[in-house]
């Protein structure tokens, strides 16, 4: 009996790297699929995100010189305090948005053969391929350009706008601050994605990363101070993992905080990804089955 066992869990265990196996090939291949499609875009692209970086940042240096130089809100340095802001939002912005798109890219658009049209969704399923093999490999490339544009604005900060980082940045606790705010904010993001058929999203307008989006550049500290903002929006900055994600970023990449200085940060952003991201998952399962059960068209 008990070697039955083991060549049960054997068994079992080959199955499943086998499947990890296959899934991984899959999502090799909607890699290529991206590289072919894409990747021209991005490199042809890359000289004009530079060039947009370059000029929103001067439009920035100019309107601060325009009111007499920097406040002491900004710690001195108001480029500094921009430019550190949106590097980390870049990832964050992104999580809000790529799932959404990722199901839109899934369920919109729809290709008739012989008077039957088969979404995205539809030629994965008779391929026998998971609908999240195809979204994680959306998301992953996603964050793959998206380290692209960090790097550029911190390029462009460097070169032109004097910014200078703290002697001794802990990298790996810049990553870590990367990989708890992209979490906290991929469960927003997941929420939103399951919206496409709960709230019918795919009509026009997604609610949810709308209302975070019209928010976070006022209340989280990426362009304006948190203390300047009355009590009522800073509640609002409160709630989102933007605030606590550039906040900690600001720290150690000015500062040369070391973990212990940005613990509190952290604490909250681990807080709300444990809350939101099981809420996002659930929410989408959901939405994914609605579509199943009401055969939705467009």
């Amino acid at each position: 009996m008990w070697g039955l066992r083991g060549v049960s869990g054997t068994v079992s265990i080959q199955s499943v790297l086998e499947r990890v196996r296959v899934n991984l090939r899959h999502v090799a291949t909607f890699y290529y699929e991206e590289v072919s499609n894409i990747a021209v875009w991005w490199l042809w692209n890359i000289p004009f995100q530079f060039l947009q970086i370059f000029f929103s940042l001067l439009l920035f240096k100019y309107f601060a010189e325009a009111f007499g130089g920097s406040s002491p809100l900004y710690g001195g340095n108001f480029m500094a305090y921009i430019v550190s802001g949106l590097m980390i939002n870049t990832y964050m912005d992104a999580s809000l948005e790529v799932y959404y798109h990722s199901m839109a890219a899934l369920y919109h658009g729809r290709m008739g053969v012989g008077g039957v049209h088969l979404s995205r969704r539809d030629f994965l399923h008779l391929a026998g391929i998971s609908p999240y093999v195809f979204i994680f490999a959306r998301v992953s490339w996603r964050y793959l350009m998206e380290t692209l544009m960090f790097a550029l604005y911190l390029l462009v900060g460097v070169l032109f706008f004097g910014f200078r980082l703290s002697a001794g940045v802990d990298w790996g606790l810049v990553f870590l601050i990367v990989l708890l705010s992209v979490a906290a904010c991929s469960g927003i993001g997941l929420v939103s994605a399951s919206m496409y058929f709960l709230a019918g999203a795919y009509r026009g307008v997604e609610p949810i990363v709308w209302f975070v989006r019209l928010f976070v550049p006022l209340v989280s500290g990426i362009y304006v101070p948190r203390e300047l903002l009355p009590r009522e929006l800073a509640i609002v900055g409160d709630i989102l993992p933007q605030t606590y994600a550039v906040g900690a970023m600001r720290k150690v990449l000015l500062g040369g905080a070391v973990l212990s200085g940005v613990v509190a940060e952290l604490g909250v952003l681990v807080l709300e990804a444990l809350v939101l991201i099981p809420a996002g998952a659930v929410l989408l399962r959901y939405s994914l089955s609605l579509e199943r059960k009401r055969a939705t068209m467009f």
